[in-house]
């Protein structure tokens, strides 16, 4: 029984070292949220570069007020991609932490939000109608349009960074930068024309051709009656007419070329055989 007594007494920890240990636990926690911090800061910087950079090639925003907008979306992601970066797997997270702007979501609440906290307008941001950026550990890249290949704007290989590869971090954001104008205004007259324009059709010259007219004309060609297959009995008589012709068949309807076979050359791409 003493035994079992002195198992199930509780174990007293003095005040002084529960409190030291409180501290410790909270100062670790807030330590390895200040290293997270630290190592997403690049990835955050060049995202913020790069938004910044399409604003001031729209021309819409001060000087002052891009500054002010950056300071705000730095600390709006910085927010948001504390509990939700992880370095050892930096797929993990992805569609959190991804800014989106398409036809049906016209604005990213991150930026919207920023550009509310400074007084700007998120159109005079001029960012394109299409465009994602991801945002990962050691990477940040971006695509415009929804059907393009996505791009690079900056990579981080963990290293620390010096001038060269600061230096190399900020072309390649110009780089991502210039492709806004050329990828999106391409992506898009290619969407148009596929809309508008129809597919170039082969000019079929040859009398005999297979293709038919009804496919592309709008004028729908009736096609050949069928003869009414009848029974032929023995006792049937023959009962030549009287004009000396035959009359046509039962249910037979004569052939009367419509609008659209008024000529041999039904349209530019196809032609009619009139003499089969």
């Amino acid at each position: 029984m003493s035994h079992v007594s002195a198992l199930s007494k509780p174990v007293l920890i003095p005040a002084g070292k529960c409190l030291s240990w409180c501290v410790l636990f909270i100062g670790g926690r807030v330590e390895e949220g200040r290293k997270k911090e630290q190592k997403m800061k690049d990835e955050i910087a060049a995202t913020v570069v790069f938004v910044t950079r399409l604003a001031k090639k729209h021309e819409k925003m001060s000087k002052q007020k891009i500054e002010q907008f950056a300071a705000k979306l730095t600390s709006i992601l910085f927010a948001k991609y504390r509990n939700h970066w992880y370095l050892e797997n930096p797929s993990k997270g992805q569609a959190f932490r991804c800014i989106r702007i398409n036809k049906q979501q016209s604005s990213d609440l991150m930026l919207e939000r920023a550009c509310s906290e400074c007084s700007v307008k998120f159109s005079d941001l001029g960012l394109p109608a299409e465009m994602t950026i991801w945002v990962d550990p050691f990477e940040v890249s971006c695509r415009y349009g929804e059907k393009s290949r996505p791009f690079t704007v900056a990579h981080f290989d963990g290293s620390v960074s010096n001038e060269f590869s600061k230096f190399e971090i900020s072309r390649c954001i110009s780089v991502a930068v210039d492709k806004s104008t050329f990828d999106y205004s391409a992506i898009s007259s290619d969407e148009e024309t596929s809309i508008k324009e129809p597919k170039t059709i082969p000019t079929v010259s040859n009398p005999n051709s297979i293709y038919q007219s009804c496919d592309y004309s709008h004028h729908t060609s009736p096609g050949w009656s069928q003869f009414s297959r009848k029974k032929v009995h023995p006792n049937d008589a023959y009962h030549p007419h009287k004009l000396g012709f035959y009359p046509p068949a039962k249910g037979f309807k004569p052939y009367r070329p419509s609008a659209a076979f008024a000529g041999p050359r039904v349209d530019r791409y196809h032609w009619v055989n009139t003499k089969r």
